[in-house]
């Protein structure tokens, strides 16, 4: 009997004990989408990562149609004339997601046209309305002509297609696009199941997204609340430190000094613009909460985002200006900055309490840290945050709101 009671015992805990060395022990990893560079796919956003540059071209309905209209939105790349042989089969591919997001605002599918002296907008046009007569949202299929010369420049250099110089008009690939324009997901028109798998890529971008708003939502909503109860922000450091005056250069070869910012709420970091790891991360950050500031009227006259380099042989304005571009950075209010190596490091060091060196040992040869360090009016240290963490940048944007009411 005592057998028999401890074996139950046993067999009971084993299954209780899996629980808790899993659920509370255990990593959870959640499904992500991977992003695409030149070389090949990697697992999260560096500053390798390919993005769809800017273009303009003629849609069905004989307007200009081009990547300002897609901004925001989640979009399927196609490439196909009407009157090729395989337009059939990447029609039929196309409808799955084209009817299962047939009523979504900020979903698209958008081809452009191989052959754009036959693809006129009135062909165009009839075409578009056959496949899209069950859309709940208008212009959600778009299909795009103009220039061959133009069409050819945006396969090659935005969507990284070879073509095949004995069939050039033969592209069976397709492309997902995020809302920040990055390649996500590639898919081939001729497998059974391709835009089936794009479907379901496309909801795992839309759920991204949802959360986002959430938690927006929820930032807004303490904005909105914040009052005398949140608590006063600390000085970091003795008493008496504040942060010593600098002057380095800007992306338009423009010096830029302490007596630019005086008087004015600063966060402040350190990155590299060929960072293999997490300034692409920092960056996106800074450019979330630049976003949300503005929305809520803080003006340059107010705060300024400073970015140092760590790397300022490599980081010329010019490059560090085609980072600012990637990063969609409104450069009156967000400084990227260079200079003398030395007088970058020691700013960090000495300044903002932050690390900044050259590493052996580090990814890119540069070690600095993954902080934001948040300035008052009064170059006092007020706080500091978690780059890359989401939560922790909410929390900043709350304080530089406290700073504003101070």
């Amino acid at each position: 009997m005592l057998k028999r009671i401890a074996l139950i015992l046993l067999l009971t805990a084993l299954p209780i004990t899996g629980i808790v060395v899993l659920g509370i022990l255990g990593t959870h990893k959640f499904n992500t989408l991977p992003y695409f560079t030149e070389s090949g796919q990697v697992d999260s956003l560096t500053s390798s990562a390919h993005r769809v540059g800017e273009f303009e071209l003629i849609n069905h309905k004989g307007e200009s149609y081009g990547s300002e209209d897609l901004k925001g939105n989640i979009w399927i790349a196609a490439f196909f004339a009407t009157n090729a042989e395989h337009a059939g089969m990447t029609t039929k591919q196309l409808l799955w997601p084209n009817f299962r997001y047939r009523d979504v605002e900020g979903i698209n599918i958008v081809c452009f046209s191989l052959d754009p002296e036959y693809d006129t907008p009135e062909i165009l046009s009839e075409y578009v309305q056959m496949n899209t007569r069950y859309n709940g949202v208008q212009d959600k299929w778009q299909f795009l002509t103009g220039e061959k010369t133009e069409i050819d420049r945006i396969i090659g250099e935005d969507f990284l297609i070879q073509r095949d110089e004995e069939e050039p008009n033969n592209i069976a690939t397709l492309w997902l696009v995020d809302a920040e324009g990055y390649l996500r997901g590639v898919y081939h028109a001729a497998s059974e199941n391709a835009l089936r798998d794009a479907t379901e890529d496309i909801a795992l971008l839309r759920k991204q997204m949802d959360l986002e708003e959430y938690r927006l939502e929820k930032i807004y909503e303490e904005l909105d609340a914040i009052n005398s109860d949140r608590p006063d922000l600390p000085i970091l450091g003795s008493s008496e430190h504040t942060v010593p005056p600098f002057a380095f250069w800007g992306i338009d070869s423009v010096e830029v000094t302490h007596r630019d910012v005086e008087g004015k709420i600063k966060i402040v970091d350190y990155f590299f613009t060929h960072c293999p790891t997490i300034c692409p991360l920092l960056s996106s950050q800074l450019s979330r909460a630049q976003s949300i500031l503005k929305d809520r009227g803080v003006t340059k006259d107010q705060l300024m985002i400073l970015s140092h380099s760590v790397d300022p042989e490599r980081d010329t304005p010019e490059r560090m200006a085609e980072y600012a571009s990637m990063m969609n950075a409104d450069t009156a209010q967000w400084k990227f900055l260079t200079g003398d190596k030395d007088a970058l490091y020691e700013q960090a060091k000495d300044g903002y309490f932050l690390t900044a060196l050259e590493s052996d040992t580090a990814a890119g040869g540069f070690f600095h840290s993954d902080i934001f360090a948040l300035i008052d009016k009064e170059n006092r240290i007020r706080g500091m945050y978690d780059g890359t963490s989401t939560s922790e940048v909410d929390e900043m944007i709350l304080d530089i709101h406290k700073l504003l009411s101070e």
